[in-house]
C-alpha cells in the first residue's frame, strides 16, 4: 500500500503545480494569429449547458476569405487571436452527432466571448432543413474510435433490434459470438470494459456485458480498440462506451413496437410471438435548470424451435429494464446528474437446442441495478473537475427442471441439468478526473489527471448432483461427482490513477503521452503502463490524417478463474465396457490458485492508420493493429501422465496474438443519408485455448490454436437512402464473415485432433427494408418493414461435435429468412 499512497501523492503534487501555473499564459486552444487586432473566445455547450470538447469551430472572414480553425478543449473553449475589428465574420461550430450551428454577420469590437449551443441530434427535428454534422476527419481524435450516433442507431436494421448489443457487430472492430457476447479486436469478452455514461458496468465475475437498457435511450455508441487513453485501464481489448440521453426544455415522448406480433410456425396456425414495447419520456422539471429522462423497455418472447418436437419446442422469455436520469444545473459552474438503471429477466428453458432438450435446460432468473451520481465543476480559468460514484449489483440464479440425473450422450443431453446456482456480485466505484488549464510551453498542452477506486465483492452457492457420460452403445462410461454443496465469497480492491498530456507542438501535430498506474489486492503488484499516440494532418485542406500509437495494457484480475478454484474437487468413476463394473478407484480433479505466484496479464499493443478524403466526398481509412499478450491466465494440468484427472493450477503461461488490417469507407449524403462499408482481415490465436472448468467434462492436454471467435475475413455494410416515394426510405445492412471455429470430441469427451480446427460455414446475412414516415392527426409516426436475411441463408447456430454420434458435424439452429416490422410513435410534429 505504500507504493499506492506514494503514487497518489505524486499525482496530487503534479496536479497542484500545473493548476498553479502562470495565469498570464494562454489557457485555451488558440488558432494561429493572422494579423494584429482583437480576440474572440468561443465556449461551446449542448442544450443542457454541458460543455462540448473537441468541437470544430471554423471562423471565416467574409471580406478576405481567410479561414481559421480551432478544436475546443475539455472545458469547451477555443480562442481566435488578432482579428481585424473592421471585418465581418461567419462562425460555424460542429461535432459528430450534434446539429451544426452557423452564425453570420458577426462583428468583433473588442476582446469578446461568444457562447454557441450545438444541440444533440434528435430523431424528430424541431426545425426544417436541419441536418446533422457530416462525418469528416477529426484531427483531435487519437484513438481508433468507431461510433454510431442517433441516426445510425435509428436507421441500421439489425437482428433482434430490441437488444442494443446486437447493433455492436456493425462496427468493424466487434465480433458477436453465438451467446450474444461481443469481442473487441480479437479479445475475450472480459478483456474489454463496458462503460455507461462514464461508469464501468462490466459484470465483476464473468466480465460480460450483462446489463440491458432500451435502444431508444442510447444517444451514441463508441468503440475504441487501439490508442486508448490512459484514463481507461484494465482492458487489452478496448472500450465499449454507451452514452444515453437527457431531457431538455421540450417535453418529449416516443414509443416503439407497442403492438404485439404473431407467428405461424410449423403449420400450426397463428399464435402469439412476442411483445417488445419501448417508451421514452423526457423534459424539463424547471426550464433551464433541471431536466429528467426516463426510458423503459420490456420483452415477452415465445421462442419456437422448428427442429424440436411439439410440446418441447418453445422457450418463454420475459425481460425488462428502466433507466431514469435527472440533471440539475446548480449554477453555471456546477452540474449534478443522477441515474438509476434496473434490470429483470426470467427464462423458462435457457439453452434449448437440438442437442439440449427441454428437460436438460435450466430456469434462469437475473436482475441487476446501477445507481450513479456525478458532478461537473468548471473553474473560472478553464479547468474542469469530474467526480462520481456508482453502485452496481448483479443477482443471477438458475435451477434445473427436475431431480432426474443428467446424462451426456454422443447425440446430446438427457435428464435434468445437474447444478443449481445462486450468485451475487457488487461493485462500488468512485472516479475523479481533473482536466487542467491548457498552457503553452513549446506548443500547447492539455493535461488531465485522475484516479479510480473499485471495491468488488462476489458470493456464489452451488448445489450439484452427479452426472453421467454414456458411450454410443448406451453403456455407462463415467460418473462424475461434484461437491454436493459449495459456498464461496471473495473481495477485491482495485486502485487506478493516470496522468496524460495532449501536446500540440505545432498546428498539424498532436501527441498524447501518458502513464497509468494500477493495483489490486489479489495480485498485489504495482503496474505502470506507459502509452504514447499521436496524429498528423497533411495537406492544406486537412484532408489526410496519419495516426499511430504504442502502449502497455494490463488486464483486470478475472475473478471467474478464482471462483473455479474455490468450488472443491471432482471425483470421476470409470466403468468397464459393459458399464456395470467400476474400474479402479475414482480419479480426482481439482483447481488450484497460488496468488503469490500470479502476475497481471500484459499486452503490448501498437497500431498505425491513415485517413483520407477521397473524391465524391468519400472518407476512407486503412488501419493496422497488432497485440501481443503475455502472462495470460490459464489452468495447466500438473499431471503429465494423463489428461483425465489431476491438479489444474492457475498459471501465467498463456500467450495471445492478434493482428488485423481494416479498410473502411463512408459517404454522407444531403438529407442525413449515409452508406458505410468495411473489410477486416484478422488473426486471433493463442498458445492455450482449452478452457478447463470443474463442471465441464472435456479432457485434453493444453494446446494452442485459433480463439473461438477468430474470424479471418469479414465484410460489413449498412446505409439508408431516399426512394422515389415521398417520405419512404430504403434501409439495409449486410454482414459476411468466415465461420467460427469449433472443436471435435469423442464419446469420452476427449478432444479429437486439434482444438478449434473445424469451422462453421461462412456466415452471410443481407437485410433490406423500407421505412415510411407519416403524420396522423398532428403526430409523427414511422412504420418499417425489414426482410432479415432476405436470401434465406441457412446460418447455423450450433453443431453436433461428437465424432461418435450418428449425426456428427450436423448443424442446427438455422437462422433463415424472417420478416419483421417496427412502428414508432415519435410525438407531436
Amino acid at each position: 500500500m505504500r507504493i499506492v499512497q506514494t503514487a497518489f501523492v505524486c499525482i496530487a503534487l503534479l496536479a497542484s503545480s500545473l493548476v498553479a501555473q502562470n495565469p498570464h499564459r494562454p489557457s485555451i486552444p488558440v488558432a494561429p494569429p493572422r494579423r494584429p487586432g482583437t480576440s474572440l473566445t468561443i465556449v461551446v455547450t449542448d442544450e443542457n449547458s454541458v460543455v462540448v470538447p473537441d468541437a470544430l469551430v471554423v471562423l471565416t472572414d467574409t471580406q478576405t476569405a481567410d479561414v481559421l480553425r480551432v478544436q475546443t478543449d475539455a472545458a469547451g473553449r477555443g480562442r481566435f487571436l488578432n482579428l481585424n475589428a473592421d471585418d465581418v465574420f461567419t462562425i460555424r461550430a460542429e461535432k459528430g452527432n450534434f446539429y451544426p450551428i452557423t452564425k453570420q454577420d458577426l462583428r468583433i469590437t473588442g476582446a469578446q466571448t461568444l457562447e454557441i449551443v450545438i444541440p444533440h441530434v434528435q430523431e424528430l427535428k424541431e426545425t426544417v432543413n436541419v441536418t446533422a454534422s457530416s462525418e469528416e476527419i477529426d484531427p483531435a481524435q487519437i484513438a481508433d474510435t468507431k461510433s454510431l450516433g442517433t441516426p445510425e442507431i435509428i436507421n441500421i436494421p439489425y437482428p433482434t433490434s430490441r437488444d442494443i448489443r446486437n447493433l455492436l457487430p456493425f462496427l468493424p472492430q466487434v465480433i458477436q459470438d453465438s451467446t450474444g457476447q461481443v469481442h473487441v479486436a480479437g479479445a475475450a469478452t472480459y478483456e474489454s470494459t463496458d462503460v455507461l455514461d462514464g461508469f464501468d458496468i462490466t459484470a465483476p465475475v464473468s466480465g460480460s456485458l450483462s446489463m440491458r437498457f432500451s435502444a431508444d435511450a442510447v444517444r451514441e455508441i463508441e468503440v475504441q480498440s487501439s490508442r486508448v487513453s490512459t484514463q481507461f485501464g484494465k482492458e487489452s481489448g478496448g472500450i465499449i462506451n454507451f452514452n444515453t440521453g437527457m431531457g431538455d426544455d421540450h417535453l418529449r415522448f416516443d414509443a416503439t413496437n407497442f403492438i404485439p406480433t404473431w407467428q405461424n410456425k410449423k403449420g400450426k396456425g397463428f399464435s402469439f410471438d412476442k411483445w417488445v414495447p419501448r417508451a421514452t419520456v423526457s423534459g424539463p422539471i424547471k426550464k433551464g435548470k433541471i431536466w429528467f429522462f426516463d426510458s423503459a423497455d420490456a420483452e415477452y418472447d415465445n421462442y419456437v424451435f422448428k427442429d424440436l418436437p411439439n410440446g418441447s419446442d418453445h422457450d418463454p422469455f420475459l425481460r425488462g429494464s428502466n433507466l431514469a436520469k435527472v440533471q440539475i444545473n446548480l449554477r453555471p459552474s456546477d452540474i449534478v446528474s443522477f441515474s438509476f438503471l434496473n434490470n429483470v429477466q426470467d427464462e423458462d428453458r435457457q439453452g434449448l437446442s437440438l442437442t439440449t432438450p427441454a428437460s436438460a435446460t435450466v430456469r434462469r432468473d437475473f436482475n441487476a441495478y446501477l445507481g450513479t451520481i456525478k458532478e461537473l465543476h468548471y473553474f473560472s480559468g478553464g479547468a474542469l473537475l469530474e467526480t462520481g460514484f456508482a453502485w452496481n449489483a448483479f443477482r443471477d440464479e438458475y435451477n434445473p427442471q427436475g431431480p432426474n440425473p443428467f446424462v451426456i450422450t454422443p447425440n446430446g443431453s438427457q435428464g435434468n441439468y445437474f447444478e443449481k446456482f445462486h450468485g451475487t456480485s457488487r461493485r462500488a466505484q468512485g472516479i475523479a478526473n481533473l482536466f487542467l488549464n491548457p498552457f503553452t510551453e513549446i506548443g500547447r498542452h492539455e493535461v488531465k489527471v485522475g484516479a479510480e477506486v473499485d471495491q468488488i465483492n462476489f458470493a456464489q452457492q452451488y448445489q450439484d448432483q452427479p452426472f453421467l457420460l454414456l458411450r454410443a452403445d448406451g453403456t455407462l462410461y463415467r460418473r462424475s461427482v461434484l461437491p454436493p454443496s459449495t459456498a464461496l465469497d471473495r473481495n477485491n480492491l482495485e486502485i487506478g490513477a493516470f496522468i496524460e498530456d495532449r501536446w500540440s507542438p505545432f498546428e498539424r501535430l498532436l501527441l498524447q503521452p501518458g502513464v497509468r498506474f494500477d493495483w489490486d489486492e489479489i495480485v498485489r503488484r504495482p503496474l505502470f503502463a506507459p502509452r504514447v499516440a499521436g496524429t498528423y494532418m497533411l495537406g492544406a485542406g486537412h484532408n489526410t490524417k496519419i495516426s499511430a500509437g504504442i502502449g502497455i495494457y494490463y488486464e483486470r484480475t478475472h475473478l471467474d478463474y478464482l471462483a473455479r478454484a474455490m468450488t472443491g474437487p471432482r471425483l470421476d468413476y470409470y466403468y468397464d465396457a459393459l458399464g456395470t463394473t467400476q474400474v479402479g478407484p475414482p480419479l480426482v480433479t481439482s483447481f488450484l490458485v497460488n496468488q503469490n505466484l500470479l502476475r497481471q496479464p500484459r499486452f503490448l499493443n501498437w497500431s498505425a492508420a491513415i485517413e483520407q478524403k477521397l473524391p465524391a466526398g468519400i472518407y476512407g481509412s486503412v488501419e493496422y493493429l497488432q497485440k501481443r499478450g503475455t502472462d495470460g491466465f490459464i489452468f495447466q494440468n500438473l499431471n503429465t501422465a494423463s489428461d483425465l484427472f489431476g491438479n489444474y493450477i492457475l498459471t501465467n503461461d498463456r500467450r495471445d496474438r492478434y493482428r488485423s488490417v481494416q479498410v473502411t469507407a463512408r459517404k454522407h449524403f444531403r438529407g442525413d443519408y449515409n452508406v458505410y462499408g468495411a473489410y477486416t482481415h484478422s488473426y486471433a490465436h493463442s498458445n492455450a485455448v482449452v478452457n478447463y472448468s470443474l463442471n465441464s467434462p472435456i479432457f485434453s492436454t493444453q494446446m494452442g490454436g485459433p480463439l473461438p471467435w477468430d474470424v479471418p475475413n469479414r465484410v460489413i455494410s449498412w446505409g439508408w437512402f431516399p426512394t422515389p416515394f415521398k417520405r419512404v426510405d430504403l434501409v439495409y445492412s449486410l454482414d459476411w464473415r468466415t465461420g467460427f471455429p469449433w472443436t471435435a470430441v469423442n464419446q469420452n469427451q476427449q478432444i479429437v485432433g486439434l482444438p478449434y480446427s473445424q469451422r462453421f460455414p461462412a456466415y452471410f446475412s443481407f437485410s433490406p427494408g423500407l421505412e415510411w414516415r407519416f403524420t396522423f392527426r398532428g403526430y409523427a409516426l414511422a412504420l418499417r418493414g425489414v426482410a432479415e436475411n432476405v436470401t434465406d441463408r441457412k446460418n447455423p447456430a450450433f453443431v453436433n461435435n461428437n465424432v461418435n454420434s450418428s449425426s456428427y458435424a450436423a448443424y442446427g439452429g438455422f437462422g433463415g429468412r424472417a420478416f419483421t416490422a417496427r412502428i414508432r410513435f415519435l410525438g407531436r410534429k
